[in-house]
């Protein structure tokens, strides 16, 4: 095999409880993951020698500075192999979003070269790699629907929810993570989502329910720092949507929606053209749908 295209799914929050401030200076923290249909694509080839790295959207660093960079360079020498292998990013995700953009092309790249070099690395040394790269790398490796604790590298696979159909909206707006995270320290809030309540409905694979205390530890902080964002909320709300929340630390927002046929009519009826608006569904674990 010389050249292999993986998917690399988004990744949206469908809870993200903040449980405190930990001795490293990362943050305790239970999540409820799930991957999505909105996805970028990473074409890898073997070369005659080196890492190079290429990427459709010019905004992107191409070297060490980028995760999916970093992966290849990380597991290529777990293996002592060289590194001889370039990378093309076909970026579909919006950057700096809260959708996990650099982690799943990082967890792509992983799985990427595992398979294209014949590897045949065990799913537990791909996690520890991915670990090392970031927080929620681990989660991209498989998605699915999971629960993340710890710093959110440790990962627990849940079943497969119901597939639900979304609408995806990203106004453009940077927002950092560690801005919100230290925002939320300072305001003395203390976290009161129902994880364990939300986990044991999917466990149990009883229909969701979107009054049952899904959300986002982390919306209001950052709702009430940039002012456009809460009309985002709302007008989702106005135009039909079941449910819509925050995914991470923003500014992406994503709204469940009834079929698709409602989530076009949004997405072709949004007023805001410079907005990022998109139809997306919920995927399996491993992403088969997406390969």
């Amino acid at each position: 095999m010389k050249e292999i295209t993986v998917p690399a799914p988004a990744k949206i929050n469908l809870a993200l409880k903040i449980k405190g401030l930990r001795s490293d200076g990362y943050h305790e923290v239970e999540l409820i993951m799930q991957s999505i249909s909105l996805h970028d694509r990473i074409r890898l080839r073997k070369n005659d020698g080196g890492i190079r790295l290429t990427t459709s959207d010019p905004s992107l660093p191409v070297g060490k500075k980028n995760l999916a960079y970093r992966a290849a360079e990380v597991i290529l020498d777990y293996v002592n192999l060289p590194a001889a292998v370039d990378i093309h990013i076909e970026k579909r995700i919006p950057v700096a979003a809260g959708l996990a953009g650099g982690s799943t092309d990082a967890a792509a790249v992983l799985v990427g070269i595992n398979k294209l070099f014949g590897l045949s690395l065990a799913d537990e040394v791909l996690l520890e790699l991915a670990a090392g790269l970031g927080s929620d790398v681990p989660f991209c490796l498989h998605g699915g629907t999971a629960f993340a604790y710890g710093r959110g590298e440790k990962i627990r696979q849940l079943p497969d929810i119901e597939r639900l159909d979304l609408v995806i909206v990203n106004p453009g707006i940077p927002i950092s993570t560690p801005w919100a995270y230290t925002q939320y320290d300072r305001s003395g809030k203390k976290s009161n989502l129902p994880v364990n309540k939300l986990l044991q409905i999917i466990e149990e694979d009883k229909e969701i329910d979107w009054q049952e205390g899904w959300g986002n530890d982390l919306e209001g902080i950052v709702l009430k720092e940039y002012k456009e964002l809460p009309l985002i909320k709302e007008r989702l709300k106005a135009m039909g949507a079941q449910f819509v929340l925050m995914s991470g630390s923003g500014s992406t927002f994503f709204a469940v929606v009834e079929d698709q046929k409602q989530g076009e009519e949004i997405r072709d009826n949004w007023p805001d053209k410079k907005d990022f608006v998109t139809i997306a569904w919920t995927v399996k674990k491993d992403f088969p749908e997406l390969w």
